[in-house]
This record gives structure tokens, C-alpha cells and sequence, in this order.
């Protein structure tokens, strides 16, 4: 992996901390995502002037990673309707680079080295312990697997692999920011219906109006973060070791929770961020 690339990808997980620390202090995540992939398709529709003709098979690509994507809203949402950040959170995010690890090896041939595993083993356990309640409790969130909020995080773990590692095959054939603004067009419109039914318009002007620019700012980071990070895939880093690095944002999130939101810190953050930078540093060096 070069050093351009690594520093594209933190670059992308820096810009990307804004959207984790919105969603976060917002109340209404349905209305808050909403409103946050409807500001990335207008924000970003210059990008429909340098259309260029592509294969019509990557609208089918694009499709299937948008109904990943969709449903990886709407079970994130879901599950935080229903369980605890400190169960949810280590599930969904934990899980994802791990799977997305197999799905990289058995479907599109990656050869990462044991370098590279173990960093992204260390990537997935650092995202697991970071936000558990308490020193020991590290079967807490196993054991919650017979709640509802459990398992609509592991479905939303599922769904950030998959989503990942089908646009590092769309990527191939199309440029990888004109392919991200399409995607988000398509998650859009497969996430309004259950958008509507949940929240309604009066639902979504009222997040609007007390967001404001939030979900703005967040439309733009969101497209802009993920769209840097298909590049640095098309460059030639593993869909592997992209979707684990780019989870560091989660820990520029709780850096600023605790410094900027005065949240409460503990010893299982300290663990959870010094085992991420851990694995980034065996990716950068050894991936």
C-alpha cells in the first residue's frame, strides 16, 4: 500500500468525522440521513457534466450496492431505536472489515499479507472494544444478540462489506465519483418510501429546520469521503485494507466527542483507538 494512498484514506476518514458527530447529536436519524444523501446528489450534480458513456451493466452494480446501502440505513436506524451505542456501535462497525476481509479474498481474488490481516484484524477489535461499556465487559454486546438492536446491527455490519466490496467492481468501469453520485441517487430514492412511512415530510422540515446546515456540510462530506476512498481503490489498495482504514474516522469521532462534545472518556476508548492505529500502522507497513 503507497503512502499517498494511506494518507488519501485518513484524509477521507477526517473529512468524513463531521457526518459521525451530526448523526450523532441529531434526534431524528431517518429525517438526518435523508436529508443528507438529498444534499450529496444536489451539492454534487456538477459531476453530471463530465458524463461520459459506460457499460449498462454498472447501472445493475450500481443498483445492488444502493439496496446495500439502503438497508444499511435503515437497520443502523433501527438499531438505534433499539439498543444501546455501546452494543450497537462495536457490532456493526467491528464486524464490517472483517467480513469485507473474506469477501475481498473469495470474490475479487486480493492476496493481502499476513501484515495486512493482522492489521485489519486489530482495525475490527480496536472498533469492537472502543465504545464497550466498561473494562471486562467484552462479551457484552455478544451476549445482546437475542435483541432486536443486536441483530439489526450485524445486518448493517453485513451490509457495509458487501456495499464496499461490489464498488470496488463498479469502480472498474466507471470513474469513481461520477459512480458514487449515482449510487446516492439510487440509495435516495429506495430510502424515501421507508423515509416517509417512518417520518413523513412535516418530519423531514422539521429536522431540516432544526439541523440547519448540518446536514449540508455532512451531504457533502459524506460523498466527498467515500468517493476519496474508491479512489484510492482504483489506485491499487485492497478493498481489504480501504474499508478498514477508513473506520479511523471512528476514532476522530471519539476524540472529538471527548475534547470538543465533553463526553465521558474511558480506559476502553483509549484501548479501542490505540488498537485502530495500531492496525493502520501494520497496513501502512507490513499490507
Amino acid at each position: 500500500m503507497t503512502l499517498f494512498n494511506l494518507l488519501t484514506i485518513l484524509g477521507s476518514a477526517g473529512i468524513h468525522v463531521f457526518a459521525h458527530v451530526a448523526l450523532k447529536k441529531t434526534h431524528n436519524r431517518d429525517a438526518f440521513v435523508w436529508w443528507v444523501l438529498l444534499w450529496g446528489c444536489v451539492l454534487f450534480s456538477p459531476v453530471l457534466f463530465f458524463w461520459r458513456p459506460f457499460p449498462i451493466e454498472v447501472w445493475g452494480i450500481m443498483f445492488l450496492s444502493a439496496i446495500f446501502e439502503a438497508l444499511y440505513f435503515f437497520a443502523i436506524a433501527n438499531a438505534y431505536k433499539t439498543g444501546d451505542l455501546s452494543i450497537v456501535y462495536p457490532l456493526a462497525r467491528g464486524l464490517a472489515p472483517m467480513l469485507l476481509l473474506i469477501w475481498a479474498i473469495t470474490i475479487l481474488n486480493e492476496t493481502p499479507s499476513l501484515g495486512g490481516i493482522s492489521g485489519v484484524a486489530a482495525i475490527a477489535v480496536g472498533l469492537y472494544v472502543i465504545n464497550l461499556p466498561k473494562f471486562g465487559a467484552w462479551l457484552q454486546p455478544i451476549r445482546s444478540l437475542n435483541s432486536a438492536g443486536s441483530r439489526w446491527a450485524l445486518l448493517a455490519g453485513l451490509c457495509i462489506s458487501l456495499y464496499t466490496v461490489i464498488d470496488r467492481v463498479g469502480i472498474k468501469q466507471l470513474d469513481p465519483l461520477l459512480y458514487t453520485y449515482l449510487a446516492l441517487w439510487l440509495t435516495l430514492l429506495l430510502l424515501t418510501p421507508t423515509t416517509l412511512r417512518f417520518v413523513g415530510w412535516g418530519g423531514l422540515a422539521k429536522e431540516l429546520r432544526e439541523t440547519k446546515f448540518a446536514s449540508v456540510i455532512a451531504g457533502f462530506t459524506t460523498l466527498a469521503a467515500y468517493a476519496i476512498v474508491l479512489y484510492a481503490m482504483k489506485n491499487g489498495t485492497p478493498a481489504s485494507y480501504a474499508g478498514a482504514i477508513r473506520e479511523i474516522s471512528v476514532v476522530f469521532g471519539v476524540i472529538i466527542g471527548v475534547t470538543i462534545l465533553k463526553e465521558q472518556g474511558s480506559i476502553m476508548r483509549v484501548i479501542g483507538a490505540a488498537c485502530v492505529m495500531a492496525g493502520v500502522a501494520m497496513i501502512a507497513l507490513r499490507g
